[in-house]
């Protein structure tokens, strides 16, 4: 069900609607407390739950007796989670509060709606800024977690037969690598085969349109195995 559908379901019957978890509930009042919110989705006690509001500027922790009011525009959605700590982070310095110790890359990216040239970073005064990876999950407790940075999405340096091929920060396919490598310089073919050499010194075969994270540092090596070669 959309939440269109949800919102039109809603007014029908002339109650108010909201998400939980992707849920849809209803109620009959417009003002509602936390622990109603907990109850009536089936997360119980409600007591041993943490509630998550999901707001156009951030997220925020709603308490048992915290009465939330759902005439705002739009469907009310709330992320529910049992325990009892709530992780407190911001990005580009606005506030975010979470009920697990991870959140999902691409969930934060919705919430913050980041174009896909930009990634996500973890603040680190120390050392060099983490970039966090496409789809991975972000460790709250992971130190400089509190403070995620939006930044552009970098190019990065990888090695296809010894030579320093540089491409961006993300997802490529066997075959985007093997063309970056030639239009770049490497004396490779599209049809050579391609595998990367992990760090344990087992090798990976890339096919040309399987997916690979490009992190930077990787080893590549490309060879013709054709019989006519």
């Amino acid at each position: 069900m959309s939440l269109q559908d949800v919102s039109q379901d809603a007014d029908q019957r002339d109650r108010f609607a909201y998400l939980v978890n992707s849920v849809p509930n209803r109620s009959r009042d417009h003002q509602i407390e936390g622990r109603e919110i907990l109850e009536k989705s089936g997360y119980l006690p409600a007591d041993q739950h943490i509630l998550i509001q999901v707001l156009d500027w951030g997220t925020q922790s709603i308490g048992l007796n915290e009465k939330v009011d759902l005439r705002e525009e739009g469907i009310e959605q709330f992320r529910a989670f049992a325990g009892d700590r709530i992780y407190a982070f911001t990005v580009d310095l606005r506030g975010y509060e979470w009920g697990a110790s991870t959140i999902a890359e691409a969930e934060l990216r919705g919430y913050v709606g980041l174009s896909e040239d930009r990634i996500f970073t973890l603040d680190r005064a120390d050392t060099p800024d983490k970039l966090i990876e496409d789809g991975s999950d972000i460790d709250l407790d992971d130190r400089g977690a509190e403070r995620l940075k939006v930044v552009a999405r970098p190019m990065v340096t990888v090695k296809v037969n010894n030579k320093p091929v540089n491409l961006r920060f993300g997802w490529h396919t066997g075959a985007e690598i093997k063309a970056a490598a030639i239009a770049q310089g490497v004396e490779i073919r599209l049809d050579f085969t391609l595998d990367e050499e992990k760090p344990n010194g087992d090798t990976q075969v890339i096919g040309d349109d399987d997916p690979t994270f490009i992190s930077g540092g990787e080893v590549f090596g490309a060879v013709d195995h054709h019989e006519d070669s």
